[in-house]
């Protein structure tokens, strides 16, 4: 059903900085085009989050923004509350708005990086539901906090953390008590064999921080099936998607399959409606 004229238009943003090629625009359009939907989504491309950002969240029309880093550290002062989630994540790169009965409005900071980390386990995974009591995650930046979470609620019980600073995988480790950590300060350090064996990879650092050579194939021959996500856009394929793809059980997934799908969420959250998935992917994958 074609809705144009039937709900008020509003505006979607992506705030960010070097964000001029960003595929999020093409997603959410595309989106909202194949509902009917009036809204437009726009990038708005700024070094820090100042009062451009605090204007344009104040206009009527406005529906809702991504954020991107280093914004997504920032955007809180601007917010009346953020989510319980985003608070532990310590990160907001979904602004919603919310409106009460006396029709004041509220923006509202959430989070869906984990979301899409989460739904590019569960879709690859090689069958019905994810079942693997460990994994691995590489790096303790602020993506590996989403890493965290998303494995918790997938049900991991015990984290195999590769990061080179012992004091950043301990904080980690404070925040999420309900995972058992053991820290690998680098590849190096990775033992021949895992327990229990590892059937998710979630790699959080800069893809060239390591080449084929440096990565041991425990993270992967351990294992009949598993998921590897790499969070990384660039190069498509980094040397850690090659070593994965080389175990054929293993399922491997580009940064821009999480972009994907935490792009969903973020839709269905400001819409009420369903995310035409297939339709919004082809889109960006004709770009990719």
């Amino acid at each position: 059903m074609h809705l144009i004229g039937q709900i008020p238009k509003r505006n979607y943003f992506i705030f960010g900085n070097n964000i001029a090629h960003s595929l999020s625009p093409t997603l959410h359009n595309t989106g909202f085009k194949e509902l009917g939907l009036p809204h437009h989504y726009n990038i708005f491309e700024t070094v820090a989050v100042d009062e451009n950002i605090r204007e344009i969240m104040a206009q009527p029309d406005f529906g809702g923004a991504s954020v991107t880093f280093p914004h997504k550290l920032q955007i809180g002062k601007f917010l009346h509350s953020e989510s319980t989630v985003a608070k532990l994540i310590g990160a907001i790169n979904t602004v919603l708005v919310q409106y009460g009965k006396d029709g004041s409005k509220r923006l509202v900071g959430d989070n869906t990086d984990w979301l899409g980390i989460k739904s590019c386990i569960e879709v690859n995974w090689n069958g019905p539901v994810v079942d693997t009591q460990s994994a691995v995650v590489i790096g303790a930046g602020g993506a590996s906090r989403a890493a965290c979470y998303a494995l918790q609620k997938l049900g991991v019980k015990k984290l195999y953390m590769i990061n080179r600073t012992r004091s950043k995988a301990k904080e980690l480790e404070n925040d999420f008590p309900a995972l058992e950590f053991v820290h690998y300060a680098s590849y190096a350090e990775v033992p021949q064999k895992f327990d229990p064996t590892p059937r998710a990879v979630v790699a959080c650092v800069p893809a060239d921080d390591f080449v084929e050579e440096d990565i041991p194939a425990a993270l992967f021959n351990g294992a009949e099936h598993g998921v590897l996500v790499e969070m990384a856009y660039r190069p498509l394929v980094t040397a850690l998607m090659k070593v994965g793809g080389r175990f054929g059980g293993w399922k491997v997934t580009q940064g821009v399959d999480v972009l994907k799908e935490q792009a969903y969420h973020q839709f269905s959250m400001w819409t009420g409606r369903r995310a035409p998935a297939s339709v919004m992917a082809a889109a960006v994958d004709a770009r990719v």
